[in-house]
């Protein structure tokens, strides 16, 4: 019997339910920093070392905010109270609260506000995943909005309020990003609630009056930790990571997600002597409203052992949604192959694949080059509309997260998927990255980016020949899997490559952390894009034309480096 056999067999279905009644009927909503948090991450720790023999919790300074109350009044064209609940990480309103006349922007992205003159108005948008709520914010904000209400996804006669924050920073902010913290006011509301106030603003001026209060304020997180040590002799470890800070009662949101983690902790540590690497168990803290504040914590504070030795991470949230049949994961190219044959293995269909992209999940580490990856099910895209595209169920951060709403016989197959990717990942001779993948999203990223260069292709095309042997190295180091070749060699060869890949997937860059949401991820290369829309849109031979062609040209070598050193990483070690 293989160790992936082992594990499923191991797996129990009753522990994970054990641990997710706990953190969701005795617990329940655990905000970062509060008794319940405290709560619940003591209970997780005893149960790593109840289930590995190791644990511990780390404690470290966090920004986080915290919700008060919130109103809406309608002044006109009626007299009207509308529930509603505040967002956290804004400006609170004065006493007297912000009165404006209401537009409604559909989702809230900026091709919403073509046409339209936002300052000083009070923008609804629909809750939706892109852009995402804190990316809504910073656009209403760039726009001169006075204020944000946000109506809840889910079915159309719904009255659950949807929280969350706004905060746009990845993690604590830094002396160089705080001035980017959004200064506005905004509030949750209801989808009936939400449709309503939509409907009048399509027939006629509404004026409404908000009220909103909410803290931002430093706190000292608590993230359980553990570690099951192979009996290999190389370092290398995944990482597997939940979040436990939690809205609501948090069943799917993510006492599921925390369950497995310890589950896979338990039976990962029984048959510790068959693994191949270490495996790192994290229940998040800071995810929600602090916006990946614990994980970020743990890439800055353990950035040489990640660097290093890090294999994958393996993210575990919003697990065996009631009602979700469509299995989807979401990655980087290298995990493609891998992520999607499971999917046909553990649920005999193909399933849909997502590229990943920075800004949700608690993907805090693309900027050190770990390869990033997350399972669930979804809805048929006929249920998204009908719920409103709630993508993660109407029912994500409001007191209706209950364990009902976890379909347990699809918890066992979550947990199966999971479990057979941690067993790919973790005793594989050689790490399972499709190198060639890599080599060829990296190509088609630079034709995207020279694609829409305009009068910057020339700046660019000196580095046309190395993106072209960059790919062919990448093919012939997969190549190398079939051949004579060391596999602690390739594997260290792999890792040394992995970790020159920011500038295709971070804004921010190899230490920086992109902001929560920022639709600018999802570009190819996304720094440099930025810079080339800037430059084309500059008035040419401007003071403005000059300074970005600088910068175009600066990122133009930061890709040249990554592509090269990985180049002669290839060269010194093979040949």
């Amino acid at each position: 019997m293989n160790i992936y056999e082992k594990f499923k067999n191991e797996i129990s279905i009753d522990n994970i339910y054990k641990d997710m009644s706990f953190l969701v009927d005795n617990v329940g909503e655990r905000l970062s920093g509060t008794g319940e948090m405290e709560k619940a991450t003591k209970y997780i720790c005893d149960r790593l070392i109840e289930n590995t023999g190791v644990g511990r919790i780390d404690h470290f300074p966090m920004y986080m905010s915290y919700p008060g109350e919130a109103s809406l009044e309608l002044i006109a064209p009626c007299k009207e109270r509308i529930a509603a609940r505040p967002v956290c990480h804004i400006d609170s309103t004065p006493e007297s609260g912000l009165e404006g006349e209401v537009v409604y922007l559909g989702s809230g992205g900026y091709e919403d506000y073509a046409g339209i003159d936002a300052k000083d108005k009070i923008i609804l948008t629909d809750m939706s995943w892109s852009p995402a709520r804190p990316e809504k914010a910073r656009i209403a904000c760039e726009m001169g909005a006075k204020a944000l209400i946000i109506m809840n996804w889910g079915a159309s006669d719904s009255d659950l309020i949807q929280m969350g924050a706004v905060k746009t920073q990845w993690g604590n902010p830094t002396p160089y990003n705080e001035k980017e913290i959004i200064h506005l006011t905004v509030i949750s509301i209801s989808r009936k609630d939400g449709e309503w106030l939509e409907k009048m603003c399509s027939e006629t001026k509404v004026v409404v009056n908000i009220k909103a209060a909410a803290t931002r304020e430093w706190i000292t997180a608590s993230q359980p930790v553990g570690r099951v040590k192979s009996n290999a002799d190389n370092d290398e470890y995944v990482l597997v990571g939940s979040h436990v800070d939690a809205w609501g009662k948090s069943a799917i949101c993510n006492a599921s997600g925390d369950a497995l983690n310890l589950e896979l902790a338990r039976v990962c540590n029984k048959y510790k002597a068959e693994l191949q690497r270490d495996v790192e168990f994290v229940f998040w803290d800071g995810h929600e409203i602090a916006e990946g504040g614990g994980s970020t914590w743990y890439a800055d504070n353990y950035w040489a052992d990640m660097s290093n030795n890090c294999v994958a991470y393996i993210n575990i949230d919003n697990l065996a949604i009631e009602g979700t049949t469509v299995p989807g994961v979401e990655g980087q190219p290298e995990l493609k192959e891998m992520l999607t044959a499971a999917i046909e293995k553990i649920f005999g269909t193909k399933g849909v694949w997502h590229q990943a992209y920075k800004g949700g999940g608690d993907s805090s580490f693309f900027g050190v080059g770990v390869p990033y990856n997350s399972f669930a099910t979804e809805y048929t895209d006929e249920k998204l509309i009908e719920l409103n595209h709630a993508f993660y169920s109407p029912w994500l951060h409001t007191p209706d997260d209950t364990i009902d709403k976890i379909d347990k016989a699809l918890m066992k197959k979550h947990a199966q998927y999971v479990t057979y990717i941690l067993d790919q990942l973790a005793n594989s001779k050689i790490i399972p990255y499709n190198l060639k993948d890599l080599g060829d999203d990296i190509k088609k990223q630079w034709m995207w980016v020279t694609d829409k260069a305009g009068r910057a292709k020339n700046l660019l095309s000196a580095l046309d020949e190395i993106v072209e042997e960059y790919r062919t190295k990448m093919s012939e180091l997969e190549n190398m899997k079939s051949k004579d070749i060391d596999p602690a060699l390739l594997n260290k060869l792999s890792l040394l490559c992995e970790r020159e890949t920011a500038m295709f997937r971070c804004w921010s860059g190899k230490y920086g952390q992109d902001g929560c949401g920022s639709l600018q991820t999802e570009k190819a290369i996304p720094a440099l894009d930025y810079a080339l829309e800037k430059y084309n849109d500059a008035e040419v031979y401007s003071h403005e034309y000059y300074l970005w062609e600088t910068q175009v040209l600066r990122i133009r070598n930061m890709v040249f480096d990554e592509l090269n050193t990985s180049i002669n990483f290839i060269n010194l070690m093979v040949g």
